[in-house]
């Protein structure tokens, strides 16, 4: 893990303004009021095909926008925010990824502050500071300590708890080493059944791509 926060987008810069429901600021194309992304089109819902339409329905209709606790998916032209507007480039990848990333929101069994404190994780190891500012909101409400988010970025991060340690030397050990050590596997097993530590594996999988797709288009 390296020394120091994320670090800020190309086109990013300053506090983004809040986050998605599950893994882009809507502001993100202007993180912390910086240039938009050159790389995403801004596209209109009066610009996409039938294909667009029918997945940026499915986005801006669905429980993200219900749910979305800071800002909506969307800014006040219909266009969509951050990673979502990378969906619309391909529907037939980025409406079976949409949909993986309300499972992994809405219908996995982890308590929301280990959902958190893994993609935290994530965005420290792929040195994503949209994904970053995104949630730690979000982890602080979900229970994750201060103390903790303010030493993630470090090599010995403050972790209250067993639990903490152990999500935290899973999903370390995947971006890591791309194993997981059987003792650390077996006590994510012993609090989350075997279906919560693939749960677990499949959370810090998803917000990977999250964050690839945010980093590779300058998000």
């Amino acid at each position: 893990m390296t020394g120091d926060p994320p670090r800020q987008a190309a086109h990013g810069g300053g506090t983004a303004a809040g986050p998605t429901a599950d893994g882009s600021t809507a502001a993100s194309s202007t993180a912390g009021g910086g240039a938009p992304s050159v790389r995403l089109p801004r596209l209109t819902p009066d610009e996409l095909t039938p294909e667009q339409e029918e997945l940026y329905r499915t986005i801006v209709g669905g429980p993200r926008q219900q749910h979305a606790s800071f800002f909506p998916v969307a800014d006040e032209e219909g266009v969509l925010s951050g990673p979502y507007r990378a969906m619309l480039l391909s529907p037939g990848v980025g409406a079976p990824l949409e949909r993986l990333g309300v499972a992994v929101r809405y219908r996995s069994r982890l308590p929301l502050w280990a959902r958190e404190l893994a993609i935290l994780t994530v965005a420290v190891h792929t040195d994503c500071p949209v994904e970053w500012r995104a949630h730690e909101e979000l982890a602080r409400s979900a229970g994750v300590p201060e103390e903790t988010i303010g030493t993630l970025h470090t090599d010995t991060p403050a972790l209250s708890g067993h639990a903490a340690r152990v999500v935290h030397g899973f999903v370390t050990g995947l971006l890591r080493e791309n194993r997981i050590e059987e003792s650390t596997f077996r006590q994510a097993e012993a609090l989350w059944s075997t279906a919560g530590a693939f749960e677990l594996v499949v959370t810090a999988g998803y917000y990977q791509i999250i964050a690839f797709v945010n980093n590779a288009f300058e998000v």
